[in-house]
């Protein structure tokens, strides 16, 4: 019986469109085209498990060589945030689940999280629980993650479903006997969500 939903943050719930601006940026200081993106992707490597605080530590720890300062990574960074958006439908959908379901967020980012989810989108009050992996020093797909997330729930792989759009993350937990979607869109998810309720 299914007693937990898992969520994923980036994708099902909210949604970005970052390589315009990667691109924009990259051609503005003379980089290669994927300069700015390959800096931020291994920002995030280390920062999603909590080796970094913020950029300027990212910067400190590291000493990157790309031709590009703390502070106009930061300004990246920032228009980056401007283009998330959030599922309104999806967090409907959210509201209703808790009425019968515990509703567990579990995500790879950074210490910005609670700030994103209180101040930006005022979701945070939505979940039960919020995992972030930088707190935790694990991230998907990493078994870690997900045993810290059914331990909070209170709840066994068997008795939750988790719902995510990046494969190996789904994969990750499907190892550990949780039933789970991949996420493309929410007609998608909609329709294999109400299924797997009734199948599994």
């Amino acid at each position: 019986m299914i007693k937990g939903i898992i969520f994923d943050l980036s994708g099902p719930i909210i949604t970005e469109d970052t390589d315009i601006i990667f691109e924009k940026h990259s051609l503005h200081k003379g980089l290669e085209e994927n300069a700015i993106k390959k800096l931020i992707k291994e920002y995030y490597h280390g920062a999603h498990q909590g080796e970094f605080k913020d950029i300027a530590d990212f910067f400190e720890k590291t000493k990157p060589s790309i031709a590009i300062t703390v502070q106009e990574l930061n300004e990246v960074m920032e228009e980056m945030h401007a283009t998330k958006r959030i599922n309104p439908e999806m967090v409907k959908l959210i509201l209703e689940l808790r009425k019968k379901y515990k509703v567990a967020l579990l995500t790879n980012f950074t210490s910005d999280l609670e700030r994103f989810l209180k101040d930006m989108f005022n979701i945070y009050h939505i979940f039960d629980i919020v995992v972030n992996s930088y707190d935790i020093k694990a991230k998907k797909p990493d078994a870690e993650a997900f045993n810290y997330t059914l331990k909070k729930l209170d709840l066994e792989p068997q008795e939750t479903v988790f719902i995510d759009d990046k494969e190996e993350n789904v994969e990750g937990a499907q190892k550990l006997g949780i039933k789970s979607i991949v996420y493309k869109d929410f007609a998608q998810f909609k329709k294999d969500f109400t299924q797997a309720l009734v199948n599994f």
